[in-house]
């Protein structure tokens, strides 16, 4: 915000921060949108372009007390197959947590502790109302590295980690080969 508004002072700026913040989380997503003039969609980059009279108004300033550079910005980003969607992530977004996922390792881990007592996939499937195939494709999930369920928890996980790549794909049991696959995620 302080290299936003030209010669803006202290007090200033926490005035148009505290407008712009008021305004994100009041707004519905047309008027967000309002602010932008232009978005450039490049391989690997994505340019963000806002409209310097709206944003002006918004903060009530000038149009020409607003830096013109700081108007303009550039983000990397990946494109990734979750399934049957592709996604644009961002590098420095965060995947966010995945309650499926989450269900699925604590089942997984419940499950390991019913196996470990005598009981048999058919049983387990039985009583929990799903297929002895599911079971075996998720039972892995009990037997990842500790890191990588503190990851899935914090919803730091890689974005294309979820419960129906773990349906299609066998997890290795070396932990440093866990890590390995999921950072090619």
């Amino acid at each position: 915000m302080a290299k936003l508004v030209r010669g803006a002072s202290a007090d200033a700026i926490g005035r148009h921060a505290a407008t712009l913040a008021a305004h994100a989380a009041d707004a519905d997503a047309a008027t967000l949108l309002g602010l932008v003039e232009r978005i450039d969609i490049m391989p690997g980059q994505l340019g963000l372009q806002l409209e310097p009279a709206a944003l002006s108004n918004l903060i009530n300033i000038a149009p020409d007390d607003l830096d013109q550079t700081c108007l303009n910005r550039s983000f990397p980003f990946q494109i990734r197959k979750r399934g049957v969607e592709t996604k644009i992530i961002l590098n420095d977004a965060p995947s966010g947590t995945d309650d499926t996922l989450i269900r699925n390792l604590a089942k997984a881990h419940a499950w390991v502790e019913r196996l470990k007592a005598g009981e048999t996939f058919s049983k387990i499937a039985a009583s929990d109302h799903t297929s002895k195939r599911r079971i075996q494709q998720l039972v892995g999930l009990a037997f990842l590295a500790p890191d990588i369920i503190r990851d899935v928890l914090a919803g730091r996980q890689p974005i294309g980690f979820t419960s129906e790549w773990c349906l299609r794909h066998d997890l290795p049991s070396d932990w440093t080969q866990q890590r390995k696959l999921l950072a090619t995620l």
